[in-house]
């Protein structure tokens, strides 16, 4: 159920110099330079073309793949354009009905982030679950797990969109707040996992195993830890103002470079930014994690998405 993509080639991690210990735990990220500015068109298009294995479910994935396989060709992609146009009817109709949400974009990249960071697996496919009228759009907005020592390590991300790294943060402490203080939303998270997840694509046997893990009042409900992911992609025109000369004698890797070092030196500013905003709401910090994501605009992130989705 872990497929890897290559994130790094588009989203680049800027580390902690010197890296620090004190919760909760960071990481900030930036997108990857077309010489002197960040290459958003090549991430978008990145983007939607991952975007079928963040929406579509993996049974359905798996049975497309099959009937493709059945082809006398080899060469009948219908099942694949299928499911392309499944995906795209799915983001156009959560930003028909959910207009103000606009974080269709940040829930693809905490799912890739999930993936490439954390090493855990989508248990649930949460977009195509909010478009369904009988699920509440509320809630969180990716599961995914990890399973290794006998432990899973249950991941519950949520992401956000924001003008600031100061808003985003205080955005995404109140979801985490809302979601811990909503036990009916908890145990819905939970039935969706055991009943509309990734686990149905699983053999008997390993679901079993899995589903064991997450009964919710089971015998090994001890040996489940559940963690908060946040990915906030915030707006830092601030950041992008200021670039090197655009000449023969910088090297095209030298611009992104001196970016990330202006953002290395960010780490105490953003932590302390989402610390105090998880200690507002009453979060425990430690059980935290959160990807910051620094843009020139994440407006125009949204709208590159979309007209990329649209040209296809």
């Amino acid at each position: 159920m872990l497929d890897v993509p290559p994130l790094d080639t588009h989203i680049k991690a800027c580390d902690e110099r010197p890296p620090s210990s004190e919760a909760p735990s960071i990481l900030v990220l930036f997108p990857r330079f077309r010489e002197d500015g960040p290459d958003l068109r090549a991430l978008t298009e990145f983007l939607w073309l991952q975007a079928v294995n963040y929406v579509i479910p993996l049974r359905l994935r798996q049975r497309a793949q099959e009937e493709m396989a059945k082809s006398s060709t080899g060469g009948d992609f219908f099942s694949a354009n299928r499911l392309v146009q499944r995906t795209r009817k799915t983001f156009i109709e959560f930003n028909q009905k959910y207009p103000h949400r606009a974080s269709e974009v940040g829930e693809l990249l905490a799912y890739l982030i999930a993936l490439r960071y954390l090493g855990a697996a989508q248990i649930a496919s949460k977009m195509a679950l909010k478009t369904n009228s009988n699920m509440p759009v509320h809630g969180l907005d990716g599961i995914h797990a990890r399973f290794s020592g006998g432990v899973m390590k249950l991941y519950f991300l949520e992401s956000k969109l924001a003008k600031s790294a100061d808003s985003g943060s205080k955005d995404y402490a109140e979801s985490v707040k809302g979601f811990g203080d909503n036990r009916k939303q908890y145990l819905l998270e939970y039935d969706i996992i055991s009943d509309l997840s990734n686990l149905s694509a699983l053999s008997e046997d390993d679901r079993n195993a899995a589903l064991d893990y997450l009964d919710i009042y089971g015998p090994k409900k001890s040996q489940r830890i559940e963690r908060s992911i946040g990915v906030i992609c915030y707006t830092d025109r601030t950041l992008y103002a200021t670039k090197l000369p655009k000449d023969d004698k910088t090297t095209p890797d030298a611009h992104e470079s001196a970016l990330a070092d202006k953002l290395s030196k960010e780490y105490s500013r953003l932590r302390e930014l989402v610390s105090k905003a998880l200690s507002s709401q009453g979060v425990e910090v430690s059980a935290c994690k959160v990807f910051f994501i620094a843009f020139p605009n994440v407006d125009v992130l949204r709208q590159q998405f979309y007209e990329v989705m649209n040209s296809g």
